[in-house]
């Protein structure tokens, strides 16, 4: 009994450290909608930077689910507002939106590629908003 109490509070202290990496802290601002009408958002009260890169959390709320049956999706992304390009770090895909619904999956990803934004996309807007907000 004692190993299987001590195998608890093992399991407890790794997800009490752990989930400070995908709590949201609450205050989502939509920033833009996409042709389909999926839904992209920022965390503005997480929103962190270091020089000119922007580490910011995103959500999308998904009209349609995607392949693993995701209805909404968090990320961990950088912006770097100086080269304007973005890379994601962490994904999370929820079975609801919102975040909302089981976990379906939650990654690290493995190599992270910058990606440099194209006018107009999404991205673009995203970083727009990303970087005016954080360096005023």
């Amino acid at each position: 009994m004692k190993i299987w109490l001590r195998h608890c509070y093992l399991w407890l202290l790794i997800i009490c450290i752990g989930t400070p990496l995908i709590v949201q802290s609450g205050e989502l601002a939509l920033v833009t909608t996409d042709a389909q009408g999926n839904a992209y958002l920022l965390d503005t009260a997480g929103m962190t930077r270091k020089g000119y890169l922007v580490y910011v959390w995103q959500s999308q709320n998904l009209i349609q689910a995607d392949s693993l049956g995701a209805q909404s999706i968090r990320s961990q992304v950088e912006f770097d507002c100086r080269f304007r390009r973005a890379r994601t770090m962490w994904v999370t895909r929820y079975a609801d939106v919102n975040e909302g619904g089981a976990t379906l999956s939650s990654d690290m990803v493995p190599d992270p590629q910058w990606v440099s934004v194209q006018p107009g996309d999404v991205t673009d807007t995203l970083i727009d908003y990303a970087c005016r907000r954080i360096m005023r």
